[in-house]
């Protein structure tokens, strides 16, 4: 009799590998094909010391840019790497419940799991992307390790079991979430499948691998923070549990807002509505319902509280999350189309599999509204920094032998009529975002071959603000000139949060 761990080496198993990375390579093709830098990949891109991704609390993330991905801003590579994360995933959720050889509809329903709206927020990131396929590959495990139809589980699985979230943990703390999705996806999976199927039993494992993992996290994360003081005020930023005692209603507000958007049912949120993935949840809500051996209406219950298991954490951070930490949407997500296109009911498959081929048609567009944006907006930037150094090779008191660092004023937005997801950095401009940050800006320039530019200190800010005040806006003649090692250049009539800390400190002085 084959073990679990040989039904992952048969012959079928390497070719469903095979055809799910070619659907995944048909859905990121884009992504996989170019090479658009998005906000902060400028700073990643020069960073040679991984650490600051301790100080966020991800030490797995840590290990990997240091030991495995050493330079993640690149083409091609970090999406790679998190499809094969997404492949190994699905198939230990596919070989949990039996799966072997995979149906079309399973192929189909890999869609929705690899390629959730949600997952674009986090693809757009080279330096986060490869990590988190990483990561999701590693939390599967650690739920397949527990999920043995037979138990006892051995306590060695348990533990590599542990081990193995506390790792997808650290790369990621929503992992958390997405942990306990697995947990409920696979508990109401093996469920569905088999009378045998102890549902109370099976949630305990997943409570047990949750705290178990997290201790594991805890404690590495208190190891490696002793090696370093950074810290992340943006990290820190994000949780503010005393806001929900102080405003209740406003974190419940924001969090239906979250809930709406991040199920496409507005259309900001992905440029497009998903009106197709309400009614899949719908259906396979039913089958789970009315073909289920046993207790249907609890595993319904417990199938439903995944779907609200990824917002969790926003009841910490006052309602507002960034759309890519919820890894564990796209995970609840597919449960319910799997069981829609799964029903016995041959209507609801039909119909399913209609809707699943029209969200895939929307997904790409999405993707493709996603890529157009960040092409045209890279397109801009690099016209815009030749003819910023251009102007700036033509200023009197140029010198092509010193170093200049940049003081900007203001920031140059970059209009286009592709949709810009509030909660994405995708057709931003690196002359915008910030309100024009010389830094981001230095930074940018430097990796398109400027490299005697650099930003401007406080002091150099405080030197230079008051004539960037009166200067010209670009493009205009006079919006950039030479003061000793210092470039001005007035980018935009409103002033940046730093240019109006910079003029307070001029008038106080």
């Amino acid at each position: 009799m084959d073990t679990p761990q040989t039904t992952l080496i048969r012959p079928a198993t390497i070719k469903a590998a095979i055809n799910l990375f070619a659907i995944f390579v048909a859905l990121y093709f884009s992504e996989l094909a170019s090479f658009s830098l998005s906000i902060d990949e400028e700073v990643a891109a020069f960073r040679t010391d991984a650490s600051i991704w301790i100080a966020q609390g991800r030490w797995g993330a840590y290990l990997v840019e240091t030991f495995l991905i050493p330079h993640p801003v690149m083409p091609f590579l970090p999406p790679a790497v998190f499809g094969v994360g997404c492949v190994t995933a699905y198939l230990l959720v596919m070989d949990a419940i039996g799966k072997h050889e995979l149906s079309i509809a399973e192929y189909a329903c890999f869609t929705i799991f690899c390629a959730f709206p949600t997952w674009f927020f986090l693809v757009e990131f080279y330096s986060n992307i490869g990590a988190v396929g990483i990561g999701l590959a590693a939390a599967t495990l650690a739920v397949w390790l527990i999920s043995k139809k037979d138990p006892p589980v051995a306590s060695s699985r348990f533990l590599a079991a542990i081990a193995a979230g506390g790792f997808a943990i650290s790369i990621y703390q929503s992992f958390v979430p997405a942990i306990l999705v697995l947990g409920i996806a696979f508990s109401v999976l093996q469920t569905r499948v088999s009378t045998k199927m102890s549902l109370p039993k099976h949630l305990i494992r997943v409570a047990v691998l949750l705290a178990g993992s997290a201790v594991f996290y805890v404690v590495g994360n208190a190891i490696f923070k002793s090696f370093t003081s950074q810290r992340s005020e943006y990290f820190e930023s994000l949780f503010q549990p005393a806001f929900l005692f102080q405003h209740p209603i406003v974190v419940i507000g924001r969090i239906l807002e979250a809930v709406r958007g991040a199920f496409g049912l507005d259309h900001d949120t992905y440029g497009v509505v998903l009106w197709t993935i309400p009614v899949l949840l719908i259906f396979g809500g039913w089958t789970l319902l009315k073909e289920s051996p046993r207790a249907n209406l609890p595993l319904l219950a417990i199938a439903l509280v995944s779907l609200t298991v990824p917002f969790g954490v926003h009841f910490l951070a006052a309602g507002s999350m960034p759309v890519r930490s919820l890894i564990g949407l796209p995970i609840a997500v597919w449960l319910f189309v799997y069981l829609a296109l799964t029903s016995r009911n041959a209507r609801i498959r039909t119909i399913s599999a209609i809707l699943l081929g029209v969200a895939a048609f929307q997904i790409l567009m999405i993707q493709n509204y996603r890529q157009a944006s960040s092409s045209l907006v890279d397109k801009h930037d690099t016209l815009v920094a030749a003819a910023i150094y251009d102007r700036l090779t033509m200023t009197e008191g140029y010198d092509a032998r010193r170093t200049y660092a940049l003081s900007v004023f203001g920031g140059l937005p970059f209009a286009t009529n592709y949709p810009r997801p509030p909660s994405s950095t995708v057709g931003y401009s690196f002359f915008e975002w910030d309100g024009g940050n010389p830094w981001r800006i230095a930074y940018y320039m430097r990796l398109l071959g400027y490299s005697n530019l650099n930003g401007s200190t406080d002091q150099q800010a405080d030197q230079t603000i008051v004539r960037l005040s009166t200067m010209p806006v670009w493009p205009a003649p006079g919006s950039v000139e030479i003061e000793g090692d210092v470039a001005l250049i007035r980018l935009g009539d409103q002033p940046s949060v730093a240019n109006q800390q910079a003029l307070a400190r001029a008038v106080n002085h």
